[in-house]
C-alpha cells in the first residue's frame, strides 16, 4: 500500500479534483471515460459521468463529516486518529484502490525514465540516481492525467457492477470440514495489506508450523482481483497449502465486498479449494464455524443462520464463532444486526467462543453475553494503541496488546490455536515472536 493512499488529506484532495475533473468532460477524459466503462459512444457518457460524479461528491462529503466526528472523538474521549487512512466507504476504498494502481504504473514509468541513456544536456539530479523527469513523475500525483481517469473509472465503474453471487447450502451438512483431534489453527485478522508487517506475520506463522490457516478478511482496498492477487494470494505462499480442503480457509469482509466481492468469491474460494464464505471445521470436541458479515455488511442472512441453527442443534462440541465483524466492542459502536441474529443461541449457552478482527486491535474480553469473544484484527494495518480506559466501559475488558513498534504504532499479531482433545491453548503472538496473551479454554 502506497503510503499517499494512506494519508486522508492527500486522498481527500485527490477526491475533490477528480470531481472537479470529471465534471468538466475534457476530450481526454471522456475518451477515458468511454474507454474504461466499455460505452459503445460518447452519448452515453454524460449520464454515467454525472452518476460518477454524484457518488463522489456523496463520499466526499461524507468523509468532511467523519472528518468532524474523529476530531471530536480524540478531543472528548482520546482516542487517537488512525495513522493509516481507510474509511469504511466503499467509494473511497476504489479511489484508494486506484490511486495505489495508478502509483504503481506511474513509479514504474518512472524507473523506466532512469534507466534511459540521458539526452545531451539533460540536467541530472544530485543524487545521479535519477533524471529530473523521472523525480516529478515519483513526486506529483496528477488528477489532470487521462491516464488516472481512466485507472480511477475502471475501479469505480464497480459501483454499478452487480456484487458476486452468493454461495448457499442446500443441506444442513454442507460445508463441514475435518479438524483432527490434535490440530493447530492459526488465526490472523485483517491481514490482506500486502505491506512489511504482513510479512512478518506471515513469517510467524510458517514458524509455528499450523495445520490450518484462517484469514477473518480484510483484502485493502476494496478487494479487487489485483489486490487480492498481489496482497494476500501472492503472500499467501508462505505456507504450503495442499489440495485438502479446510487447510486454508478466509472469510469474506466489508473490503472485499468494496469491490463486490467477485475476486473473494471467484478466485480465493476457487484457491482455497473452500466450498463457501461460511463453513464448519470441527472434530467431536469442537467446531470452529466461520460465517459472513460481508455479503450483507456487519450482518448475516438468513440461509446463514438457519444453517448455523442445524450446526449448534446437532450434538456436544463446543463452537467457536469466526467472523469478519464484531459482536461487540469496548473502542466503537458495534451493528446491533449480527447480535440480533444470534442472540437465542448465545442465550442458551450454545456458543463458547467468538474470535472476529474488522477493528485492527487485540483485544480479551471477559465472559460477555455468555461468550468469550476476542478481537484479532491487528493482522497488518497501522493502528495506534488504544486509550486505558475504554470508550465504552460497559463491556469488560481483561487484556488488550499495548506494545508498541519502534516507530511508536501498535504491534501486529496472530492467534495460534493448540488443539489436543477436549483442551485448546491460545497463543497470541506478536510479529516479532513475542507471545503478548496466553490462555487455555
Amino acid at each position: 500500500m502506497n503510503k499517499l493512499t494512506g494519508d486522508r488529506e492527500v486522498v481527500l484532495k485527490v477526491l475533490r479534483e477528480t470531481i472537479d475533473q470529471l465534471g468538466r468532460s475534457r476530450p481526454k477524459t471522456t475518451r477515458a471515460g468511454v474507454k474504461a466503462l466499455n460505452l459503445k459512444s460518447t452519448t452515453s457518457w454524460p449520464e454515467q459521468r454525472d452518476d460518477i460524479v454524484a457518488r463522489l461528491q456523496r463520499a466526499y462529503d461524507r468523509a468532511k463529516d467523519e472528518k468532524l466526528v474523529v476530531q471530536a472523538k480524540t478531543a472528548l474521549r482520546g482516542i487517537p486518529e488512525d495513522p493509516w487512512y481507510a474509511p469504511r466507504d466503499q467509494t473511497i476504498a476504489l479511489i484508494q484502490s486506484a490511486m495505489d494502481e495508478y502509483l504503481k504504473k506511474r513509479d514504474a514509468k518512472a524507473k523506466r525514465l532512469a534507466k534511459k541513456p540521458k539526452p545531451a544536456g539533460e540536467v541530472l539530479l544530485r543524487s545521479g540516481s535519477k533524471s529530473a523527469a523521472a523525480k516529478a513523475l515519483i513526486e506529483r500525483f496528477d488528477t489532470l492525467d487521462p491516464g488516472w481517469a481512466e485507472v480511477a473509472l475502471e475501479k469505480l465503474k464497480l459501483l454499478f457492477r452487480k456484487k458476486a453471487k452468493f454461495i448457499t447450502h442446500t443441506r444442513p451438512t454442507d460445508f463441514r470440514l475435518k479438524l483432527a483431534d490434535r490440530a493447530r489453527i492459526a488465526v490472523v485478522g485483517d491481514w490482506g495489506g500486502g505491506n512489511d508487517a504482513a510479512r512478518l506475520i506471515a513469517q510467524q506463522i510458517k514458524a509455528h508450523n499450523p495445520d490450518h490457516v484462517i484469514h477473518l478478511g480484510d483484502v485493502y482496498y476494496a478487494g479487487t482481483e489485483e489486490e487480492v492477487n498481489d496482497r494476500f494470494l501472492t503472500l499467501w505462499k508462505f505456507w504450503n497449502t495442499p489440495a485438502t480442503p479446510g487447510r486454508s480457509l478466509a472469510l469474506n469482509s466489508n473490503h472485499e465486498m468494496y469491490g463486490g466481492g467477485h475476486a473473494y468469491f471467484k478466485i480465493t474460494l476457487k484457491e482455497f479449494k473452500q466450498p463457501a464464505s461460511y463453513f464448519s471445521l470441527g472434530n467431536a470436541h469442537w467446531r470452529f464455524i466461520g460465517l459472513d458479515t460481508g455479503y450483507v455488511n456487519n450482518n448475516l442472512n438468513k440461509e446463514q443462520v438457519d444453517w448455523l441453527a442445524a450446526q449448534l442443534n446437532d450434538g456436544a462440541p463446543k463452537n467457536v464463532l469466526l467472523t469478519h465483524h464484531q459482536l461487540f466492542s469496548a473502542y466503537e459502536e458495534p451493528g446491533e444486526q449480527i447480535a440480533g441474529w444470534v442472540k437465542p443461541f448465545l442465550d442458551a449457552g450454545k456458543i463458547t467462543g467468538w474470535l472476529w478482527g474488522h477493528e485492527h486491535l487485540l483485544v480479551i474480553y471477559k465472559t460477555f453475553m455468555k461468550t468469550k469473544a476476542r478481537c484479532v484484527g491487528n493482522g497488518c494495518f497501522p493502528y495506534d494503541v488504544p486509550p486505558v480506559v475504554p470508550p465504552r466501559p460497559g463491556v469488560p475488558v481483561e487484556f488488550v496488546n499495548r506494545r508498541r513498534q519502534a516507530n511508536g504504532r501498535g504491534m501486529h499479531s496472530f492467534a495460534l490455536l493448540t488443539i489436543d482433545g477436549p483442551k485448546m491453548h491460545i497463543d497470541y503472538i506478536d510479529q516479532d515472536g513475542v507471545v503478548s496473551f496466553k490462555e487455555d479454554w
